[in-house]
């Protein structure tokens, strides 16, 4: 069965976070999921997850600090360790490490470098508070042109560097098909290696249906490949929110 949640960033954004959670559950959502966690209070999100019965899937692990930055090594560890922490106190088991921006003085291998180091130190905090670090690859062509990470096999690249069991992929439909085009068989080869997908349609990064992509194909790969993580609908509704997270529910 196909564990869904909700990225109440996107979704819901009108009611106040407990609210969202609610909301979520009460369209059949198993999780939620957010961006940052530092405007949010651990605790009070602990008690609106309970209170829902709902997990947290993931949230955004780093704000300021780049992780592809060697000069920045100290400082963005510290951070993700926080992270680490907050995602202990809330119960999240992902975080997520984004590569928005290219260092444009520094060689790309130093940058990949002092990722997969950052990764690779945070790992076993990260397993002792039973999350898992999830690597996402960003799409240069309208979202994010400075990324450092944007194709699957970029991404995938670092989780091999690392090589720990709990350090894997996001993989955000929305993103891979803006910089790949075909997903299908990007998610078939990367499934093992794949901890958390995302799923948005396209062009608009609507909810499925209102775009180019099969989604019901999609999902269909996904089970057919035993992937039992989570399915985080990350999209900016078109109109209703609530049904919205409903019909994409029941394509499953």
């Amino acid at each position: 069965m196909m564990r869904f949640s909700v990225c109440i960033e996107t979704i819901f954004t009108e009611l106040p976070l407990h609210e969202r959670i609610e909301q979520s559950a009460a369209c059949g959502a198993v999780a939620v999921e957010f961006w940052t966690w530092r405007d949010k209070d651990p605790d009070e999100i602990a008690r609106a997850k309970e209170a829902a019965g709902v997990d947290v899937a993931a949230f955004a692990a780093l704000g300021e600090h780049r992780p592809n930055d060697p000069a920045a090594a100290d400082e963005t560890a510290a951070e993700l360790l926080d992270a680490i922490e907050a995602a202990r106190q809330i119960g999240a088991t992902g975080l997520i490490v984004r590569t928005e921006h290219t260092l444009e003085d520094v060689a790309r291998e130093r940058q990949l470098d002092a990722l997969v180091s950052l990764l690779t130190v945070a790992a076993p905090a990260a397993q002792k508070a039973h999350a898992t670090l999830l690597v996402e690859p960003l799409n240069r062509r309208a979202d994010h042109p400075g990324a450092l990470l944007s194709t699957t096999a970029d991404a995938l690249e670092v989780v091999d560097a690392v090589g720990q069991p709990n350090v894997k992929m996001l993989f955000n439909v929305y993103h891979q098909y803006v910089t790949e085009g075909a997903v299908l068989a990007s998610i078939e080869g990367g499934i093992g290696r794949i901890g958390h997908v995302q799923v948005a349609d396209v062009p608009g990064r609507g909810e499925p249906g209102t775009g180019a992509l099969d989604f019901e194909e999609i999902l269909g790969l996904v089970d057919s490949l035993d992937y039992d993580g989570f399915i985080g609908l990350e999209f900016f509704p078109s109109g209703d929110h609530a049904a919205a997270v409903r019909s994409m529910i029941e394509l499953a």
